[in-house]
């Protein structure tokens, strides 16, 4: 129910669909766990709930 709250009114990016099978992978590999990971949507005129493009930083 915070959808609406969350996306369109704060521009919160929410990632409940972000696909970090690769960035497991890789943390295992490397015995490494941290990254930072950052967000950044595209800023469409009038868009809202647009997606996001995720990407972790090692």
């Amino acid at each position: 129910m915070m959808h609406q709250e969350l996306i369109a009114e704060l521009g919160l990016p929410l990632g409940e669909f972000w696909n970090l099978t690769s960035l497991a992978q890789d943390c295992r590999h490397t015995g490494r766990r941290d990254s930072l990971l950052t967000v950044k949507p595209p800023n469409p005129t009038g868009g809202v709930g647009s997606p996001t493009n995720a990407t972790a930083l090692r």
